[in-house]
């Protein structure tokens, strides 16, 4: 099997994907176009978060614990913490798995 190629830009990625091969000479290609920006908007609008909340969860998506969004926000882990506190309230969660779940699955969705 052919692993997707992709390649990040400065707003994201664009992800080339082989869908189909009819012969060698052959390929059919989805491209797909994956924006932080639009996520991150998205996860304001679904969740009704503050733009600094939904980039807190879009980073605790990607796995990233509360001292690197800290350094990607340009703010202390103590911030972010505060921020997830909030964050778990509006979604309804405990847990940053829970949170971070249930955000991965709606953004899924609207894919």
């Amino acid at each position: 099997k052919i692993m997707p190629l992709t390649i990040i830009q400065a707003r994201g990625r664009l992800i080339f994907v082989p869908a189909e091969m009819r012969d060698d000479e052959q390929w059919i290609v989805l491209l797909r176009e994956e924006s932080d920006v639009a996520q991150i908007e998205a996860l304001m609008t679904i969740f009704k978060l503050t733009m600094r909340e939904s980039e807190v969860l879009y980073w605790v998506t990607k796995g990233k614990t509360s001292r690197d969004i800290g350094d990607i926000l340009g703010t202390s882990p103590r911030t972010v913490n505060k921020h997830l506190e909030h964050i778990f309230v509006k979604l309804g969660v405990e847990t940053r798995t829970a949170a971070a779940s249930l955000a991965a699955t709606k953004i899924r969705n609207i894919k």
